[in-house]
């Protein structure tokens, strides 16, 4: 996948890896409340329409890669100085990891232009190429997997 892909991908690991089991919460805006961590930003409209995508796409592939509970409000800000445009208040809550791998995204959907925006799983990865291995114990492997693969599931999706 692209860099902020990948990135989101480690952190996800790293999160899993690390956390107790009791620790790892669902996704989605219970799971982030349970957390706190709340970041938000002001961004234009067209930056709001491109990180929604075609009937909200995007935004919910976000969502699912960085398992952060990601809106957009609806209601327009004051155009700060020297913009000619609205602005919306985009807010990210999860954990730090959850977060962090969320703004990453949303920074590699900001910078690209809309052609070079790639499907996300095997499909993205192939088309960048980019595969990054690690050696990880039996215990983590395990613990990544989850009951019956359902933690390396919910990974990849």
């Amino acid at each position: 996948g692209t860099e902020a892909q990948v990135a989101a991908a480690l952190m996800l690991v790293h999160d899993v890896l690390t956390q107790t089991p009791a620790a790892l919460a669902p996704s989605g805006e219970a799971g982030a409340a349970a957390f706190g961590r709340v970041i938000t930003r002001v961004i234009t409209r067209d930056q709001a329409r491109r990180l929604i995508g075609h009937g909200g796409s995007t935004i919910r592939r976000l969502r699912d890669t960085s398992r952060a509970f990601i809106k957009i409000d609806n209601e327009d800000l004051p155009a700060p100085p020297g913009a000619s445009e609205p602005c919306q208040q985009l807010r990210v809550t999860g954990t730090e990891a959850q977060v962090a791998a969320a703004l990453m995204l949303v920074h590699d959907v900001l910078t690209q232009t809309p052609a070079a925006l790639a499907p996300s799983g095997e499909a993205g990865a192939a088309a960048f190429g980019r595969v990054i291995t690690r050696v990880i114990t039996r215990d983590q492997a395990r613990r990544l997997i989850g009951h019956g693969g359902s933690t390396i599931r919910r990974l990849r999706d």
